[in-house]
C-alpha cells in the first residue's frame, strides 16, 4: 500500500481556503464596545445572562438587607407597613424572575451548545431578542420602583382582603358561615 501522489495545491484547495475564510468572517463577532452587545453567539449571550442576573441578585440583596433592617428593632420606623410590603414583594419578584431563572437560563444557552458540539443554538437572534426582553423588563420594574409606582401587594394582602373567591380557598371558613 503506498501513500497518494502529492499534488501542488490547485484550484480545488484554494476555493475550499477561500469558502473557509468567508465562514471565519461571517461567523467572527464584531468588535469593540457596541459589538458585545450585538453578538448573538451563544456563549456571549450566556455570559450577558449570567452578568445581569448577578447585577439583579445584588438588587435584591439591597432590598433584603433593608428588610431585616427594618425588623431588627421593635418599632423602627425605617420602612412603614405599605412600603415595607412593596420592598418584599420586589424582592421576591427580583429573586425569582430576574435572578434565579436566568442565571439559569444563561448557563444552559452558554453550555448546552459546547456539550453537544454544535457552534450555536437554534434561532440566535431569536435568543438575543429573548435577553434584551428581560434586561428591558428588570430596569421597566426597577424604574417604576424609583418613581413610587411598586407593586403594592403580596399574596398574604390578597388573601387577608381578598374576593369571596379567596375566603373560600383558605383554610378556614367564610365569616358567614355557620360552621365554627
Amino acid at each position: 500500500m503506498s501513500a497518494p501522489p502529492i499534488t501542488a495545491p490547485g484550484r480545488e484547495d484554494t476555493r475550499r481556503r477561500q469558502e473557509f475564510e468567508d465562514l471565519e468572517e461571517a461567523w467572527r463577532e464584531p468588535g469593540g464596545f457596541f459589538g458585545w452587545f450585538q453578538a448573538t453567539t451563544h456563549q456571549a449571550i450566556g455570559r450577558r445572562y449570567i452578568v445581569t442576573a448577578f447585577i439583579f441578585l445584588l438588587l435584591g440583596g439591597v432590598e433584603a438587607l433593608l428588610m431585616r433592617l427594618q425588623l431588627s428593632r421593635p418599632e423602627n420606623t425605617l420602612l412603614g407597613p405599605a412600603r415595607y410590603n412593596q420592598i418584599f414583594t420586589m424582592h421576591g419578584t427580583t429573586m425569582m424572575f430576574l435572578f434565579a431563572v436566568p442565571v439559569m437560563e444563561g448557563m444552559g444557552i452558554y453550555l448546552v451548545p459546547l456539550m453537544v458540539g454544535t457552534r450555536n443554538v437554534a434561532f440566535p437572534r431569536l435568543n438575543a431578542f429573548g435577553y434584551w426582553m428581560y434586561l428591558f423588563g428588570g430596569l421597566f420594574l426597577y424604574g417604576m420602583a424609583l418613581t413610587g409606582a411598586m407593586p403594592a401587594r403580596t399574596a398574604a394582602a390578597l388573601t387577608r382582603r381578598g374576593s369571596k373567591a379567596a375566603q373560600a380557598s383558605a383554610c378556614e371558613p367564610p365569616p358567614d358561615s355557620p360552621i365554627t
